[in-house]
């Protein structure tokens, strides 16, 4: 174990970068960070701690610009990941998986030692569904769910990085794959309004949301969840480890039906689960919803992970169980919680207009 000299992170001012720029401003004081996002965020804390430069890695030209940025690290932290536009199956794609294959070889041609990049429990293959396993579980994730194809694809793209390496005889580049739960933290609510919530639905409507009187779920939900402060710990441990290969990362508790009724002091309402991808698909294609089928096929096929690699191999544990992870959330929605960064903050009129008006019929690649 090491402290860095400088360590780069896309995707730094999101979910989980958030969570890590806190971490190494208490952690790792004397490592200098560079962020790299789409928009720089306000230089208030946490992501006043790093230097910023804006690239967005679906630009042809993701690769030359990174190149020189990561010049000197020692180690890149990969967490970039589009969820918006939606419908824009073309622009996602090249985020995830274009912009995997620019990080890493940009990472490849600029040295860099490490490479930690944020990959999913959503990489796996259906048919252990509600069972804990391990990361040699098969990879081929759910075809009708967007990220999980991305999210397969990402992981596709390292592993041709790394057989390059060796077939050409270079130095590979050690690649950290983590893979957590659907993860969750108290800042995130405003975001996970404004991806999951109509633009037509008025912003006050949030507030209610706590205290929804019925909540239509297939009582068989079982899903892993994570605190995004737990991810950033794997992160840091990984780091400070040089730990190869993939590490599945979860509370130890399924988030579960139940849990989601207390959490939203709700009535559970059974719907199966191809009831609600068929109703889902159809709000979709009416324009009434953003939120794709294929979030329905991921919450009812992800199995949960066992976490064991992480324990044994990084001396990570979660700090988070799986009912404050979901209260802080609902708690979020109903305090409307942000931070400053424009990915964790909440959408400006003039933005919530102008999605309303771009939000018509699919204008490239068509969704699966």
């Amino acid at each position: 174990m090491h402290a860095l000299r400088k360590v780069v992170i896309t995707g730094a001012s999101g979910n989980v970068g958030t969570a890590l720029l806190r971490l190494f401003a208490a952690q790792e004081p004397g490592t200098a960070v560079t962020g790299i996002a789409r928009r720089t965020p306000p230089r208030t804390p946490p992501y006043a701690r790093a230097h910023w430069h804006e690239i967005d890695l679906a630009r042809d030209d993701a690769h030359t610009a990174l190149v020189p940025v990561f010049e000197g690290a020692e180690a890149v932290v990969h967490l970039a990941i589009a969820f918006q536009p939606a419908r824009d199956r073309d622009y996602l794609r090249r985020t995830a998986v274009d912009g995997t294959r620019a990080v890493a070889r940009a990472a490849r041609d600029a040295r860099v030692g490490h490479l930690v990049h944020l990959s999913s429990a959503a990489v796996y293959s259906p048919g252990a569904y509600g069972v804990p396993v391990s990361e040699q579980w098969p990879r081929r994730g759910i075809p009708r769910s967007i990220y999980s194809v991305d999210k397969v694809a990402e992981e596709d793209v390292l592993d041709e990085i790394e057989t390059a390496a060796t077939a050409d005889g270079q130095a590979p580049v050690l690649v950290t794959r983590i893979r957590p739960g659907l993860i969750a933290q108290h800042d995130e609510a405003t975001a996970l309004l404004r991806y999951a919530a109509p633009s037509y639905l008025p912003r006050t409507l949030s507030r209610r949301i706590p205290a929804l009187p019925v909540l239509p779920l297939d009582r068989t939900l079982s899903l892993p969840v994570v605190h995004a402060e737990d991810v950033a710990d794997a992160v840091i441990k990984a780091l400070a480890h040089r730990a190869p290969g993939p590490f599945n990362i979860a509370a130890d508790e399924p988030l579960t039906a139940d849990l989601l009724r207390d959490a939203f002091d709700a009535r559970l309402v059974h719907v199966p689960a191809p009831a609600l991808s068929i109703i889902t698909n159809l709000v979709w294609t009416l324009h009434l919803s953003p939120v794709h089928r294929g979030w329905i096929d991921l919450a009812y096929a992800t199995p949960l992970v066992e976490c064991s690699r992480a324990r044994a191999d990084l001396g990570w544990h979660p700090r988070h169980d799986t009912e404050s992870v979901i209260g802080e959330l609902v708690a979020g929605i109903r305090e409307r919680s942000r931070s400053s960064s424009a990915v964790l903050g909440e959408r400006s009129p003039a933005a919530r207009l102008r999605k309303l008006l771009t939000s018509g019929p699919v204008t490239r690649r068509k969704l699966p």
